[in-house]
């Protein structure tokens, strides 16, 4: 049996509907555009790209340490100890607002909904900068599914009662792993994947918009609090949806990056006396 606020339920579905709703809108959007001067700026474009960018050391090296999480936090006991911190000295509780829940679902359906009005009225600059952040949430997100189908992990409270007196009393669970027997499951933060997903994205496709382009992390810092204090995730859940979805999002944020009228990305170079080298390779 689960327990759920209502008030989150409600907020969860109105987010989906005004998915479902955008999705419709962006089916509608003219798809052939090159002749417009509108080349390569939907989100099912430049996908080898952001795919030669993950396989690059920076993004690898943020996803392995997001596989490795939960190996250091959970048998140590170190995301029992933080979950103890979150709920009893700063003062969290379960199902603390509907907000951290539902905004994922809303800003999804608020960028689809504004990439399918960008596309009809042949906006090629909005499209462009919507088209990273919609790639890369359709990435972290069948990633992210795939992970919580395969590992299994038991949500903090397990399914109990959240009201319970010894909800905190359980330790166990932090290290409870059951591949493809739970569906959805907790490891790792699908809700705080997609917003760092997101906020990567924009940074890397707007370099040229200097402090600006990083106005999307306020908001996934917010939900991953959310997520936390909330008693939704435990804190390696919450930490290695935040190394996805920067990875994922970086990597695509890159393909559609502009630089000095270029397109291009920065790369990590090994140098054979040692060390590396940060390069921008572009294209004229």
């Amino acid at each position: 049996m689960s327990f759920r606020s209502s008030a989150s339920v409600k907020a969860v579905r109105s987010g989906l509907c005004g998915l479902l709703s955008a999705a419709f809108v962006l089916a509608l959007a003219p798809r052939a555009r090159a002749e417009d001067g509108c080349s390569e700026v939907a989100p099912w474009d430049r996908l080898g790209r952001s795919g030669a960018h993950f396989a690059t050391p920076v993004p690898l090296t943020l996803t392995a340490l997001a596989v490795a999480a939960p190996f250091g936090f959970a048998p140590t006991g170190l995301d029992q100890r933080l979950r103890i911190v979150s709920q009893r000295d700063l003062g969290g509780r379960p199902n603390l607002e509907p907000v951290s829940v539902a905004t994922p679902y809303v800003l999804a359906g608020g960028v689809v909904l504004a990439y399918g009005v960008s596309a009809i009225a042949r906006s090629c600059e909005a499209e462009r900068l919507l088209a990273p952040v919609l790639q890369a949430g359709a990435f972290t997100f069948a990633s992210v599914s795939l992970l919580k189908l395969g590992v299994g992990r038991s949500f903090p409270n397990g399914g109990t009662d959240p009201s319970a007196a010894d909800r905190l009393d359980h330790p166990a669970r932090a290290h409870d792993f059951a591949p493809f027997q739970r569906g959805f499951a907790s490891w790792p933060s699908g809700h705080t994947a997609l917003m760092m997903s997101a906020a990567a994205a924009f940074r890397a496709a707007n370099p040229e918009l200097g402090v600006v382009s990083y106005a999307g992390y306020p908001l996934a810092l917010g939900v991953a609090a959310g997520m936390w204090l909330g008693d939704h995730h435990y804190a390696s859940d919450i930490l290695s949806g935040a190394l996805f979805g920067e990875a994922i999002g970086d990597s695509v944020g890159q393909s559609f990056a502009r630089e000095l009228g270029t397109r291009g990305a920065f790369t990590l170079v090994p140098l054979r006396e040692g060390g590396f080298e940060l390069v921008w390779a572009g294209f004229w």
